[in-house]
């Protein structure tokens, strides 16, 4: 199986020689890579060329409107049957395509996903993994509000489905993509390996170190889209914005929902989402009123609405 990698980048001579060498130096030659830059000045295009030699790495310099826009750009170029994307500050592990491949022969899987190496260049040594997170069912996976982007690989048709990434979102597009997967055909399709596979760099200058209100306002956008687009925006209240964010003004495209996806099942885990968050800010009578609503649109039990309602109860109980 043939698998395809982009990796769009601006200004990233600090680290693009060792994300390029982490792809070419895999042991599978069955590799189509792209190198999509914005028009770096900075040493970029320097670098990319000492392995042009490599018949497996193309690459094109030119302006474009962020990352979003360079990762379609990339993804209209590929011809494999595997897509992922490799960020210029990131890097797979040795034998990770090998194994990623193999996973995909093996099932009939439309995404698997390993884990995800993070560790901080000032403290290289103090590392954590990272997976994508698989609750029991789609609408509460939806609700975990988590994306494992750098170990998790998509059989490109799939992907070429939804048209790329929107390219309005420009944080959280990789997250949205995999809302838009859940809604439409679920999990069941979704398979979870053990390996770590890719290695995530934090550092000073990465948009997830220094955009975390844009990261939280395109989040926010996309779960009001969904809310609305479920006919819920009067039923289940906004309320984000008194949780520390604003949404960001955007035109997404319409959810589509395939017969798994349950309307009130994901509301109930929504509306429990915000209870717990209300509950770390001491907003209790809040959470209770969020979680008095999750109960009314899914009434079923679970251990997490058990401990949520535990915990407001000792928290209005009168000394």
């Amino acid at each position: 199986m043939k698998i395809s990698l982009v990796t769009p980048c601006f200004q990233a001579s600090r680290y693009i020689a060792e994300t390029i060498e982490s792809v070419l130096n895999q042991d599978r030659a069955d590799i189509e890579y792209w190198i999509m830059d914005g028009g770096s000045t900075d040493g970029t295009q320097e670098i990319i060329r000492r392995y042009e030699s490599d018949p497996r790495l193309h690459w094109i310099s030119e302006k474009d409107r962020g990352q979003s826009d360079a990762l379609n750009k990339g993804l209209q170029r590929c011809t494999g049957d595997i897509f992922n994307w490799i960020n210029a500050d990131d890097a797979f592990t040795p034998g990770a395509l090998r194994a990623v491949a193999s996973a995909f022969a093996s099932s009939q899987a439309d995404i698997v996903s390993g884990q995800t190496l993070e560790f901080s260049e000032s403290n290289p040594a103090e590392t954590t993994l990272c997976q994508l997170p698989l609750r029991p069912s789609a609408e509460e996976t939806v609700c975990r509000g988590i994306y494992c982007q750098p170990s998790t690989f998509w059989r490109l048709d799939i992907l070429r489905k939804f048209g790329g990434v929107d390219p309005a979102l420009h944080y959280v597009m990789d997250w949205h993509m995999w809302t838009r997967y859940l809604t439409q055909f679920g999990q069941e399709k979704v398979l979870k390996k053990p390996e770590a596979w890719a290695r995530f760099r934090k550092h000073d200058t990465s948009k997830s170190m220094t955009s975390e209100q844009g990261f939280h306002a395109e989040a926010l956008a996309v779960f009001r889209k969904l809310i609305n687009d479920l006919g819920a925006g009067d039923l289940v209240p906004f309320h984000e914005a008194e949780l520390g964010g604003i949404p960001a003004e955007l035109v997404l495209p319409d959810f589509q929902f395939g017969p798994h996806f349950q309307r009130n099942r994901f509301l109930g885990f929504y509306c429990e989402r915000v209870a717990g968050r209300l509950y770390r800010k001491q907003l209790y009578a809040d959470a209770g009123s969020w979680l008095a609503l999750a109960k009314k649109l899914d009434p079923r039990l679970s251990w997490s609405r058990m401990k949520m309602g535990w915990r407001l109860r000792g928290k209005n109980r009168t000394p």
